[in-house]
């Protein structure tokens, strides 16, 4: 008997404005905006203005609709260079929108491009949780000045709508939304929750591949492919810890990793903090 994997879920009713937190798109599934949340001292997050996603290749026409309707300044997208030859973003024609190319190869997404037949053939000695640690080790250590552009575009949007995105929207999207969240003043457990939305939103649509993978290879090989799909706690942990270990702080990782000065800070709040 095939066994349904569990992912792992924040409580989705104690999720601040869960409901209309997703936007409904055909051919994005973890397309969100970040407004509502509510920061340390009280404050709220603006809606309609901060958005993140999965990639926008298989957008439908009415999807188009919807995207221009958002009036976006800016889309900025962490997709390595291959994924984008690949899966090109599907963007309306004689859009105004400005597209922001801030590539990261990272090691879960570099083992699919690589070494895609190596991990066909020796899935049973790849170790998915550590693929997914080393990910987010390097989205802290070693992808400081990518983040720092990403900040430097949010700054340069002046408060208009801007959306940022990678392939599964999990990952390279879940730290950026996580730092940015945090720069604005929301708490880390809040962060927490809206990374983990991911498997709601995303993991969740791959439910009857895995278990079409458990029928096929067995229970081990998806077992091996959920623990790349899916978003967990200890991934983005491991982010927060690599930072604050190097820089001594989230503080100070924003000053000396991000290379915001107090008025940057105090510029995004202004923008994106009612």
């Amino acid at each position: 008997m095939l066994e349904e994997l569990q992912l792992e879920n924040i409580d989705i009713e104690k999720t601040s404005a869960v409901k209309i937190r997703r936007l409904l798109f055909t051919g994005a599934k973890n397309f969100r905006d970040l407004g509502g949340y509510q920061t340390a001292d009280g404050h709220t997050i603006r809606w309609n203005l901060l958005f993140r996603s999965d990639t926008l290749h298989k957008l439908t026409k009415t999807d188009l609709k919807q995207l221009s309707a958002l009036g976006l300044d800016r889309i900025i997208d962490f997709r390595a260079t291959h994924e984008v030859e690949q899966e090109p973003d599907r963007l309306p024609i004689n859009s105004v929108t400005r597209a922001v190319a801030i590539p990261i190869l990272d090691s879960s997404t570099k083992i699919f491009h690589d070494s895609r037949d190596e991990f066909v053939k020796n899935w049973r000695s790849i170790d998915p949780v550590s693929y997914m640690l080393q990910t987010n080790v390097e989205l802290a250590a070693r992808f400081a000045p990518e983040f720092k552009l990403f900040l430097n575009e949010v700054l340069a949007s002046n408060g208009r709508p801007i959306l940022f995105h990678c392939a599964a929207g999990k990952d390279r999207t879940g730290f950026a939304a996580a730092i940015l969240l945090r720069i604005l003043g929301v708490p880390q457990s809040v962060a927490m929750e809206d990374y983990l939305l991911t498997n709601q939103y995303f993991a969740r649509g791959f439910k009857w591949n895995l278990m079409l993978a458990q029928l096929m290879k067995g229970k081990k090989f998806a077992e091996v492919l959920q623990g790349f799909i899916e978003a967990r706690t200890e991934y983005l942990s491991a982010a927060f810890e690599t930072l604050e270990r190097e820089h001594g702080s989230f503080e100070n990782y924003i000053h000396d990793g991000l290379g915001l000065a107090q008025n940057d800070l105090k510029h995004l709040k202004t923008l994106y903090v009612e």
